[in-house]
């Protein structure tokens, strides 16, 4: 199988289609692409497959299965490899967590030229903290604007900014640190009354706003101010009336569970993904790396409050299935900075783990990582008029949902490559 052609109208025949919408798979799928849009999803009978325009390139797909693209909605990048090393497993579209807007402008722009190797990059920048709190521990400011406003006007001043030059969702830090540093002295936190200007500010002009707020009592506020999504699970238990209102308006979900795990205990959760053997195609320098005494160590340095991480998994997980319950709509989000791309599927078989069936893990990958990210009129669901991002898998994840790492295709935008070749 090769690349195609995107002014060629494509077709893939006899594949089991999950089209991310929660419904059921289609055996015997028709899919039909034309210049990156998905025209049809039909059975392949042969009266569809005469109705082709002559000359289509049909590729036998029987005994393969065929998956909305997946979108990540939490990642920070650390290199340009990183980007290439998500599209390799099938991530088309991330939200990315940035410094700099127009750094993360440009990036979004490369990402979005034909033959690009990124997924479509969607920034949610600047990354507001307070001065000395989170995310300014060495991280780069923003040039252009304040990252660090101490005062209302500041605050308000600063998402205007950021609007101007071309950002559409700001991130906030909403978090002291304890959970995960103490004994280390805590972080400086962001002023309640600068929080909420930069909230409602970006709401205003028709902004998103995604707050890091894993504790209960700052996930309430960044609620109850109007943020648009939680970046992680909340590690105490919500009560009734707080997810109701994120039911009402809504609040996306974004449990990042995988950190958690992570961070409760980096070596056990390390051993537990490269058990898989696909895992192993990561490469060896990066297994070796990993699996090293002194990775593990450099975390539980950092973060040495692991011992109150790991007695708040329970919660956590049951935080996730009554958000399920509830019809809360929970997007997949990595924050996986050890498995970029293959994190994707670490989550998705969390959330099986936690109850979830494999398709509404899918779901939460594909169709409401995009609602969350306002793209879902475009992607995220194979649909007739919709982008034509998806993969092609050698198995079943419905099955196992952590098939969705046995990629035979990846296609963005209608562009298909072999997955070795991106």
């Amino acid at each position: 199988m090769t690349a195609l052609l995107l002014a060629t109208t494509i077709a893939f025949q006899g594949a089991t289609l999950i089209d991310g919408t929660g419904a059921a798979p289609r055996p015997n799928a028709l899919l039909v692409v034309r210049e990156g849009r998905i025209v049809s999803v039909a059975e392949a009978t042969p009266q569809a497959l005469a109705a082709l325009p002559a000359g289509t390139p049909v590729t036998d797909a029987r005994g393969k299965w065929i998956i909305p693209g997946l979108i990540d909605a939490h990642v920070h990048a650390e290199s340009e490899g990183d980007l290439e090393e998500m599209l390799r497993w099938g991530v088309t579209s991330v939200r990315l967590m940035a410094e700099d807007v127009a750094a993360a402008g440009k990036l979004a722009e490369r990402s979005r030229y034909a033959g690009s190797r990124f997924p479509d990059v969607f920034p949610a920048a600047p990354i507001f903290t307070a001065r000395g709190g989170w995310w300014d521990q060495g991280e780069p400011p923003d040039s252009n604007l304040n990252r660090f406003p101490t005062t209302v006007g500041e605050a308000r001043a600063a998402v205007r900014k950021a609007q101007a030059l071309g950002s559409s969702e700001i991130k906030l830090m909403l978090d002291d640190t304890a959970w995960c540093r103490a004994p280390k002295p805590t972080l400086p936190r962001m002023k309640p009354d600068v929080a909420r200007a930069l909230i409602s500010e970006a709401r205003k002009l028709g902004m998103r706003a995604t707050v890091h707020a894993p504790n209960l009592s700052d996930a309430k506020e960044a609620i109850g101010d109007g943020a648009s999504a939680l970046a992680h699970g909340v590690l105490d238990r919500l009560d009734t009336a707080t997810i109701a209102e994120m039911k009402r308006r809504p609040v996306y979900y974004i449990p990042t569970m995988d950190i958690f795990e992570f961070l409760a205990d980096t070596r056990g959760f390390v051993d537990r993904v490269l058990a898989d053997p696909a895992a192993l195609s990561i490469g060896g320098d990066k297994v070796s790396r990993y699996r090293s005494r002194s990775y593990s160590d450099r975390y539980r340095e950092r973060y040495p409050n692991f011992d109150s991480v790991r007695n708040h998994l329970p919660l956590l997980y049951d935080n996730l299935r009554r958000l399920r319950e509830a019809d809360v709509p929970i997007a997949l989000g990595t924050d996986m900075w050890a498995f970029p791309g293959l994190g994707v599927s670490i989550e998705m078989d969390l959330y099986v783990q936690a109850g979830f069936s494999a398709l509404e893990a899918i779901r939460a990958a594909t169709e409401t990582s995009a609602r969350s990210l306002g793209i879902e009129a475009d992607r995220g669901t194979l649909e007739p008029g919709k982008r034509a991002d998806f993969l092609l898998l050698d198995d079943d994840p419905v099955r196992d949902v952590k098939n969705v790492r046995r990629i035979v295709e990846v296609c963005k935008g209608g562009e298909c490559r072999p997955r070795a070749e991106r």
